[in-house]
């Protein structure tokens, strides 16, 4: 794994304390490099790379750190390493199955946010997909469970002459009238999203989210090379059940 994508499977990594963020940042340079040693001035250069502030006086907290009861760094002819148990603990919880389960459980959590049976049962089976690695799959079901508990919000009957009226002031669609489930499906997904933003249906904040969020699901859609990461397919559902789902049921 890259240090970046450790960092982002790092809580408020910023706002950690800075030992914390040394040795966190120490361990994850060593794991991107397959490195069992590092010098202090490359810890440094790795915030920079990051573009995170680095914390003040690296220099001195590292020996420090050697120093602590339990110590964290032990120091070397060939520099600095990261202490074993220190070691073994970061593995565990960032490569082992801790942090796969804490992972799980954080999505499952997610259910208690749907309303409809067959929607929760759907999410599961996203989180199942998640579970066994299949991150492409429980990006495209996640989707499809927004597009679909959007179309019924918008088949409520109030807001279904909201929407045709939406359609008819874009222009494009003029032909269309939305009367049941399968009639969205002579709408781009794109061009409904927008429609849902003329009807006033969804924020402007809410749209830049389903337009992200659109892109990633075209992106995993289609055969390519474009790697998809854990951390990528779990913001990919929290955001749209917190932001979307929940809020449109």
């Amino acid at each position: 794994m890259t240090v970046n994508e450790l960092i982002e499977l790092t809580a408020d990594f910023e706002h950690l304390p800075q030992k914390e963020q040394i040795k966190l940042m120490a361990w994850f340079f060593c794991v991107e490099h397959s490195r069992e040693y590092f010098e202090t001035k490359e810890i440094k250069e790795e915030f920079d790379r990051q573009n995170l502030v680095a914390p003040a006086g690296i220099s001195s907290l590292v020996p420090q750190m050697r120093k602590g009861k339990p110590p964290v760094f032990v120091n070397s002819k060939k520099g600095n390493s990261i202490h074993r148990t220190v070691k073994k603990e970061l593995e565990e919880q960032y490569l082992g199955t801790t942090h796969k389960k804490e992972v799980s459980q954080s999505l499952r959590d997610l259910l208690g946010d749907v309303k409809g049976a067959t929607q929760k049962l759907f999410l599961e089976e996203a989180i199942s997909c998640f579970e066994i690695k299949s991150y492409r799959a429980s990006i495209i079901l996640s989707w499809l469970l927004t597009m679909d508990i959007l179309y019924d919000f918008v088949l409520i009957p109030t807001n279904l002459t909201t929407f045709n009226q939406a359609i008819q002031s874009h222009g494009k669609y003029k032909k269309i009238t939305i009367s049941k489930k399968e009639d969205f499906s002579d709408i781009k997904e794109s061009d409904f999203i927008e429609l849902l933003r003329i009807a006033r249906f969804i924020s402007n904040d809410s749209r830049k989210i389903l337009d992200e969020k659109l892109g990633i699901r075209n992106s995993c859609a289609h055969p390519n090379s474009i790697l998809i990461l854990d951390y990528k397919a779990i913001g990919f559902i929290q955001d749209l059940v917190k932001n979307i789902i929940k809020n449109y049921q």
